[in-house]
């Protein structure tokens, strides 16, 4: 960790730079940082470029006040790279490269944006997750283009100080990392360091199938014991499941893919049975403290936010109200809500999507996710039970839903991952020609894995 700060002093103190000037005042943050991309892009720094991204959009999620000035600046931020990606052509070879995958979602939500309550809002989301769905892939691949893995362990070792920088906090000042006497972590709140853990180890392990020696073994246990210790401190119930699922799965299927899938049918349907006996098991097992027996009933009041958002799924099923209309729903009904034991939004990604975009917009958004990761299996056999641990942690998060959060970015780069491996398949299996195989490296396509 060390030796990533030394090598990376000039990244690290931009970065300081950004959140110095974001202390100073919103406006300094709004000039300093977008000007600050526009050198960096100038410099061809595509790696710093996309985790500084990924950097702001932690900072946004905080709770901290001294931070808010990321949730303005995103919004500049994507504005920014997307403006980048379609002036600079020449830079960025595979900017749809995931965006295609998703396209009748995207006509669909465009759709619903006519009938949106809240217009202008609308708008605004819908252009952020088209923009993510382009930008992110575009920087990438040229990330890719430039550096070639580098731009995976810089991602990595990133990840990995933003969880160091936790545990520092916890240690020199435990309030700031924690929420009701949970820690937190650089996130808004434990559950959001949960997700970031389980995004982070499912990125690290389609990385690692698909190129071998990207980490050491020594890197690859320190990062992986941060992980682990931060979903414990973290006390994140969704993270524990999601990530033994992922585990569990991934095992499976390195068996045999067959038994993998039946697994997983057998899952579903003793699911109900686990369920309905789950408190029995968790006392039996001695772990009603960890998984907050008291809260586990109502699922933390996420059963209220669920009945509510079926009650108006239910007016209209197949018409949505455009991307946005389900916060501003619940923000709407927050006081009649909160009496019932529930705040926050629908914690539920399929229910937001339902409403937000009707049921074709939910369903083809989920055939479009499924089919990245099937297809991505060919290479790396932890894409399906990446995919399984995302859809669960999905049901009981929106995260999925929007766009400019630290934990969609990265489900997008594992997708371009994929579908980058994917297309430089296509390119070997058109042409043995050595020339050709390097122009396409060039070209930012990713090599195939050893």
């Amino acid at each position: 960790m060390l030796k990533f700060l030394k090598e990376q002093r000039r990244f690290i103190f931009i970065l300081a730079l950004w959140v110095a000037a974001g202390i100073a005042s919103v406006w300094a943050a709004m000039v300093v940082i977008p000007l600050s991309v526009l050198i960096m892009h100038r410099l061809k720094m595509y790696s710093e470029i996309l985790t500084g991204f990924l950097f702001v959009l932690i900072l946004s999620d905080s709770r901290q006040p001294m931070f808010a000035f990321a949730a303005d600046v995103k919004n500049v931020f994507i504005l920014v790279l997307g403006a980048m990606v379609l002036m600079d052509r020449k830079s960025f070879s595979s900017p749809f490269l995931v965006t295609r995958n998703f396209i009748i979602y995207i006509v669909i939500s465009v759709f619903c944006i006519l009938l949106s309550e809240f217009l202008f809002n609308s708008f605004q989301r819908t252009l952020s997750y088209v923009l993510i769905l382009t930008v992110v892939p575009a920087y990438f691949m040229a990330a890719w283009a430039k550096s070639g893995m580098e731009i995976l362990r810089f991602l990595i070792r990133f990840g990995a100080l933003i969880l160091v920088a936790g545990f520092v906090l916890r240690v020199v000042n435990p309030a700031f990392v924690t929420l009701e006497e949970r820690y937190t972590g650089l996130l808004g709140n434990p559950n959001g360091l949960g997700l970031f853990c389980t995004l982070f180890i499912i990125m690290i392990s389609v990385a690692r199938d698909l190129y071998k020696d990207l980490l050491t073994r020594r890197e690859y246990y320190t990062v992986m014991a941060l992980i682990i210790f931060s979903v414990l401190y973290c006390g994140s119930r969704n993270a524990v499941v999601a990530i033994g699922i992922f585990f569990v799965f991934v095992r499976l299927y390195k068996v045999s893919p067959v038994f993998g899938y039946l697994a997983f049918v057998i899952l579903l349907v003793v699911y109900q049975i686990v369920l309905s006996n789950l408190t029995d098991i968790i006392v039996a097992l001695n772990l009603q403290e960890f998984f907050r027996l008291e809260t586990l009933e109502n699922a933390s009041g996420r059963i209220v936010a669920w009945e509510f958002g079926w009650e108006n799924i239910k007016e209209n099923i197949w018409i949505g109200k455009g991307i946005g209309y389900t916060d501003n729903l619940y923000k709407l009904n927050y006081a009649m809500l909160s009496i019932k034991g529930h705040q926050g939004n629908a914690h539920n990604s399929f229910i937001t999507f339902w409403l937000d975009t009707g049921i074709f917009g939910m369903l083809f958004y989920v055939i479009a996710l499924i089919r990245s990761f099937y297809k991505g299996y060919k290479r790396s056999p932890s894409a399906i039970p990446a995919l399984f641990a995302i859809l669960f942690s999905a049901f009981f998060e929106s995260w999925l839903t929007a766009s400019l959060n630290p934990f969609t970015i990265i489900c997008v780069i594992v997708i371009t991952l994929l579908s980058a491996n994917l297309q430089a398949e296509k390119e070997e299996d058109d042409t043995a020609d050595e020339s050709t195989e390097d122009e396409t490296e060039q070209l930012g396509v990713l090599p195939k894995p050893v």
